[in-house]
Order: C-alpha cells, then sequence, then structure tokens
C-alpha cells in the first residue's frame, strides 16, 4: 500500500504510520536545509501559475498551482496499481482529470457532504464523478443526497462511516470536574459558542474547568473572549495533543458545539473513552451518531444558552453522565475497524470485479 502526499511541511508525521505503508511525497515544501527540494527556475514559475481548479477555488492548500497540478498528473499517470482512493474533492477531482482508467480503479472519498459545496465546484462534481468507479461517502444521510442530485451515478454510491481503533483503555470515571474538547480552532467548531455558554455556568459550578485541544487561526480569539468573560484559569487551550486518549480520561464531559460537521469522528473518540457527549445538532454525522437521551444529548448549534442548560445537567447529575457515557461506549464499538474496514474492502473488490 502507497500514501502518496501531495504536499510536505514538516520532518516527521502527526501519526505513527505502519512500516509496511510507503509514503510518497509530490511536493516537499521545507527549505533545503530541512531536508526540502529545490525547485528550479521552470519550477518556481510553475508555482506561481494558477491551478486548473483554483477558478473555482476548490483546492485549499496554500500550495494549490500548475505545479501542483503536474506532480500529480505526473504520479497518476505512472501509478502502478489496482485501486487509487481519493481522500477529498480535490483530491478526487485530480483523479478524475488525470487518473488512467485503463490502469486501475477511482474510489473517491468524500469526507464533506454535498450540500455543503459552493454551486461551481457542486457542477464539477457532477461532470467528473460519473469518471469514477465509486464514490463513497461517510453518512447515509449524505449518500441519499448524492443519489437524488445524481441518478446517473446509481450503484456507484455507497456509505462508509469514519473509523477509529478500539480503545485498549479503562472508561473515564467521570469523577474530575472538567469539560473536554478537541479540533481546529475554527469557526467551524464553534468553540466560541463553548466558551460563552461555559461562562453561563461557571459561577454556579465554581470547580469546572473547560479544555479545548488543538491549534488553529481562532486561538486568539478565543484568548480574548477568555479574558473578556474572566475565565482566565477556568477555560485553557493546551494546544494539539495525539493521541487524546489519555486526556479523555481525565475528563468528565466532552462537548462538541460545531456549526456544521460533515461525521464527527471527535465525538465517536469521546464515546470509545467512555465520556458523554452534548453535541450541536448539525446535519449530518451528530444526527446518524447521537440519538439525544440515550447515548447524548444534542442541542441547536449557535445557541451558548442551549449548551449551557446541557452542560448544566451533566455537571450537576452524575448518573446522567454514566448513563449517557455507557451508552456512548457502545455506541462507538460500531466504528472500530473492525465494523469498517470490511466495507472498504467490499468496495474495492466490486469496482476490481466490474473491471476484470
Amino acid at each position: 500500500m502507497t500514501i502518496a502526499s501531495f504536499v510536505r511541511h514538516k520532518k516527521k508525521s502527526d501519526f505513527t504510520i505502519d512500516p509496511r505503508i510507503t509514503v510518497v511525497n509530490l511536493w516537499d515544501t521545507r527549505t533545503p536545509e530541512k531536508g526540502g527540494e529545490r525547485l528550479s527556475f521552470v519550477e518556481r514559475w510553475q508555482a506561481k501559475r494558477h491551478s486548473f481548479l483554483d477558478v473555482d477555488k476548490v483546492n485549499n492548500q496554500g500550495e494549490s498551482s500548475k505545479l501542483l497540478d503536474l506532480r500529480v498528473k505526473r504520479y497518476l499517470e505512472g501509478a502502478e496499481t489496482d485501486v487509487v482512493v481519493g481522500t477529498q474533492v480535490s483530491v478526487n477531482l485530480y483523479m478524475a482529470e488525470y487518473g488512467r482508467p485503463e490502469k486501475y480503479a477511482m474510489v473517491a472519498q468524500e469526507h464533506m457532504y454535498l450540500d455543503h459545496y459552493r454551486p461551481e465546484v457542486r457542477k464539477r462534481i457532477e461532470a467528473q464523478y460519473p469518471k469514477l468507479d465509486a464514490i463513497v461517502t461517510i453518512t447515509e444521510a449524505d449518500a441519499a443526497v448524492y443519489h437524488e442530485a445524481f441518478p446517473g451515478l446509481g450503484d456507484k454510491i455507497a456509505c462508509i462511516p469514519n473509523s477509529i481503533p478500539p480503545s485498549s483503555r479503562p472508561a473515564a470515571e467521570l469523577a474530575e470536574p472538567l469539560i473536554m474538547t478537541a479540533g481546529r480552532l475554527t469557526g467551524m467548531k464553534g468553540f466560541d459558542t463553548l466558551v460563552k455558554a461555559f461562562s453561563q455556568v461557571a459561577e454556579e459550578f465554581p470547580e469546572w474547568r473547560l479544555k479545548i485541544f488543538g491549534r488553529g487561526p481562532n486561538k486568539d480569539k478565543l484568548l480574548a473572549m477568555i479574558a473578556e468573560l474572566g475565565l482566565d484559569g477556568r477555560v485553557e487551550l493546551p494546544g494539539p495533543v495525539t493521541p487524546l486518549d489519555a486526556e479523555w480520561e481525565k475528563a468528565s464531559i466532552a462537548a462538541i458545539p460545531s456549526r456544521f460537521e460533515p461525521f464527527g469522528l471527535v465525538i465517536v473518540e469521546a464515546m470509545a473513552a467512555g465520556l458523554p457527549v452534548v453535541c450541536s445538532a448539525v446535519k449530518h454525522g451528530p444526527l446518524e451518531i447521537i440519538q439525544s437521551e440515550e447515548n447524548g444529548l444534542l442541542v441547536p448549534p449557535m445557541k451558548p444558552t442551549a449548551l449551557a442548560n446541557a452542560l448544566r445537567r451533566l455537571m450537576g447529575d452524575p448518573r446522567l453522565r454514566r448513563k449517557l457515557a455507557d451508552a456512548g461506549r457502545s455506541t462507538a464499538k460500531r466504528y472500530e475497524p473492525g465494523e469498517v474496514v470490511g466495507l472498504h474492502v467490499a468496495v474495492f473488490e466490486k469496482v476490481a470485479r466490474a473491471r476484470a
């Protein structure tokens, strides 16, 4: 198996990679002194030219350019494999443009839901995805949207949820007065809503704290909000930690206040760690993972008071915390590799048989 990384920015990956997997970096953007490549004059010129995806702002990588196009094209034309898998819309559109259907099958994974895309991107999807052999969504709701929007894709569409490793650690004891969450510090994740909600319960529960793990462009805004609300020392931004297993164990509540959430892997991670989850009721993942009052609590998005009320219930009721946590831990088992990997294999076997 080979992972083709479009752009390399750092010396070491944030995640452990099995030694049986080969990693190919199509463009090492580090300085030559730090192990990166030295571009030729022509390549530097190409790096300043627009990608064919840029007119619709499809590719969110800062390195999106003619040079990246050429690197990806060269790799896809020379790939010796049975199946190529894309992991987001720009990669999938590269496959449709430069892939070699006479050599291998092409599977597009969609980790963002279709309704999120702007009309011009949807037009590209409608025009290009029929060239691919399978389109895999991460929720049944999004698969239904694809079926309705693009009936011509037919049985090419499949749903396979995200997966997390099985938990080998004991469930959180739920004894520490700590609320926890994790993710990119961006508007999408709604951490500003969470800080405002916590400010509404902080005086009532003076022993409780909030930790938000992650990095991102909204860090300074969040720090300013924390100071303005008088929550210094009560709300912490410790930065990114990988893996988070040991941190989840120290908490008693997981809060996921996203403005939108295609799947919500952090929801499942928190459930697997044995935490009760309170989450924004946004499509699609949260609504498929959580049955409110059974294995978690759902609240309207961007409503600090509604979130504060849910937190208040959990902070003041250890029995409710334990009930939701136990049910959530059972839910998380549905997303372990033993349940999910076979679904991917079935798709790969299906597209391979169709080419035989």
